[in-house]
C-alpha cells in the first residue's frame, strides 16, 4: 500500500512539472503571437492591380438571371452604365 501512495505522489510531481513547463511556454508564446499579429496588422496591404480586359475574358453567350455581370464581381461597368 505504501507503493501506491509514492506512485501517486510521483504522478502528482510529474503533473506539476508538466503544468509549470506549459505555463512557461504560454507566457512566452502569447506575447510573441500578439507582437507578430500587431506587426502584421500595422503594415498596409498591397492593393491588387486591375485585371486587363482581354477579349477572351467574360464572354457571355446569354445574360445571367441576376444581371449582366458575374455574381461575385465587385466592379461591374455594365451594371454602372445600366443604372444611369
Amino acid at each position: 500500500m505504501a507503493s501506491d501512495a509514492s506512485s501517486e505522489k510521483a504522478h502528482l510531481d510529474e503533473a506539476m512539472k508538466e503544468m509549470s513547463k506549459w505555463r512557461t511556454v504560454t507566457y512566452a508564446a502569447v506575447p510573441a503571437c500578439i507582437a507578430v499579429a500587431a506587426w502584421d496588422l500595422s503594415h498596409q496591404h498591397e492593393h491588387h492591380e486591375d485585371v486587363p480586359d482581354y477579349p477572351y475574358m467574360r464572354i457571355r453567350s446569354k445574360d445571367f438571371p441576376w444581371g449582366p455581370c458575374g455574381l461575385f464581381e465587385m466592379h461591374c461597368p455594365d451594371a454602372e452604365g445600366a443604372e444611369e
